[in-house]
């Protein structure tokens, strides 16, 4: 499923980053949020990347941003430097070494029974007191879609998320939600703010 959706991805490359809508208010104002959760010259993990949109924005306020995406073509295609072919399950980076990661409509394409572990992944990287933004398309299902706004007879896997069972899914991994917002852009979504939970001291309650 994520390879034939990655080759997808890396078969609409070009048109993809072309194409790619510029930043509205709405994820301006995320974006916003996620500046004010963070330490000036924090490390940033964009998990899914793309093309490299939001990354430039967020290196632009001065924030020390690792692009990771499984898609080579797409990585190409935003000519973005210093960006990594990585699998979000598997990210590269040490234990605790990130301030956030922001993931922006990437987990979309990881099927439910992968849900767990690619937050689990998120929440090793991410420090004690960091932020996670997630944006995820809200629905019931999950199944193959095909990229005709693409030209494209290919499919993509998506999978779409419920408020409830996310933010429990986040809960098991270490994460504490503060705000979800929802809008509408061909699909509904899910924008999810959220804490890496501090462990807790022994016998505490």
């Amino acid at each position: 499923m994520i390879d034939e959706t990655r080759e997808t991805y890396d078969l609409i490359a070009a048109e993809y980053a072309r194409r790619k809508a510029p930043v509205d208010a709405r994820l301006q104002g995320d974006l916003d949020a996620m500046r004010a959760m963070l330490p000036p010259g924090g490390v940033v993990v964009d998990a899914g990347c793309g093309p490299g949109r939001e990354l430039g924005l967020l290196r632009s306020s001065g924030f020390r941003v690792v692009g990771v995406d499984l898609s080579l073509g797409q990585l190409r295609a935003g000519g973005v430097p210093d960006v990594a072919q990585a699998d979000m399950r598997r990210l590269p980076l040490r234990t605790g070494s990130a301030d956030a990661v922001w993931c922006q409509a990437a987990l979309l394409h990881i099927p439910h029974p992968e849900v767990p572990a690619v937050l689990a992944e998120f929440a090793r990287v991410v420090r004690d007191g960091g932020a996670l933004y997630l944006n995820v398309a809200e629905g019931d299902s999950e199944g193959w879609e095909v990229a005709r706004n693409y030209n494209s007879a290919h499919r993509r896997w998506f999978t779409y998320h419920r408020e409830p069972a996310l933010t429990a899914l986040l809960a098991a991994a270490g994460f504490e939600v503060g705000r979800i917002g929802r809008h509408r852009a061909y699909h509904d979504w899910l924008a999810v703010h959220a804490t890496r939970m501090f462990p807790k001291l022994s016998g505490s309650r």
